[in-house]
């Protein structure tokens, strides 16, 4: 049996953050070996800040996979920010992921910035992201820039979406944990509840256009283990009375094409067959809701 009080042991929160669309929820799958978070061509994908523990021999890591840090323009916006400042302001190490493919910097140095006096307790890790399509001429340039931060402990060079420099990532993570009894039970693996709504909300994203996902959440009602596999019950929550038919799709096609890629994705990673069940409901303006936004997307 694990003795989760080994002297020898090391265990740290690691905080993901950025930039929406910057590669986030990409690296974190890297990290993780493992379909984790929501991945999308289009920003602000994910909702929650999705935790996922790892091991590695004496080392229990929760990484935590933050919305993307932007301005928000309404109430939700807002929660998402903040959920992602509070992530930060916990964090052992902070993982600042930049895309080094923008030719112009000046938001990242500010990112930066605004990071460091966030947490001036967490050890910096800057990640370039994209090296696979930037020449290195203009890498190298790029990256010098942020030179100027002495409180950054560490630069990389990856490239997520090929897997490139992620084991030299995984090993300075590794190195720099804290000495400390492991915080979550050996094989603890995943939050099912917001990681289930994550991959449903991914497919939403894949199917539908516009506005529409960006009004959209998912919700894990409950999670049922039987003889047959899991049973898995979520709500599909939209802002106005007509986007609902836009989900749905002509006689259901839509919502039955969203729930079996989820559903497969799931069983896929989880191993075990999977029942999906998804019912579309409206809360009409729920994205300025402030007392429902609390309850419900507010990080503990």
């Amino acid at each position: 049996m694990t003795d989760l009080f080994d002297n020898n042991r090391k265990f740290g929160f690691v905080t993901l953050c950025g930039a929406p669309n910057v590669g986030k929820s990409t690296l974190l799958n890297c990290l993780a070996q493992e379909k984790v978070s929501a991945v999308s061509f289009k920003p602000q994908t994910t909702r929650f800040n999705i935790l996922k523990i790892q091991e590695y021999d004496e080392t229990q890591i929760a990484y935590i996979d933050t919305p993307g840090i932007f301005k928000p323009f309404n109430a939700f916006g807002e929660i998402l920010r903040k959920n992602s400042i509070r992530a930060l302001k916990n964090a052992d190490i902070t993982v600042l992921l930049v895309d080094i493919s923008l030719t112009d910097m000046t938001k990242s140095l500010n990112l930066v910035d605004s990071i460091i006096k966030k947490n001036k307790s967490s050890q910096l890790f800057l990640v370039f992201n994209k090296i696979d399509i930037v020449a290195n001429k203009d890498i190298v340039c790029r990256a010098f820039q942020f030179q100027q931060f002495e409180e950054i402990k560490d630069f990389f060079m990856i490239s997520a979406i090929r897997g490139t420099g992620i084991d030299v990532l995984i090993h300075k993570i590794i190195e720099a944990a804290p000495l400390h009894e492991w915080m979550y039970p050996p094989h603890f693996g995943l939050d099912l509840t917001r990681w289930t709504a994550e991959i449903t909300m991914e497919k939403i994203f894949m199917h539908l256009d516009n506005e529409v996902p960006y009004q959209t959440y998912v919700e894990t009602i409950s999670i049922q283990e039987d003889v047959d596999g899991m049973h898995i019950y979520q709500d599909v929550v939209v802002a106005k009375a007509s986007q609902k038919p836009i989900v749905i799709g002509k006689n259901g096609a839509l919502l039955k094409t969203i729930g079996t890629n989820s559903r497969l994705d799931i069983a896929k990673i989880l191993g075990r067959r999977v029942h999906l069940y998804l019912l579309v409901k409206v809360k009409e303006k729920w994205l300025d809701n402030q007392h429902f936004l609390n309850r419900t997307f507010t990080s503990a």
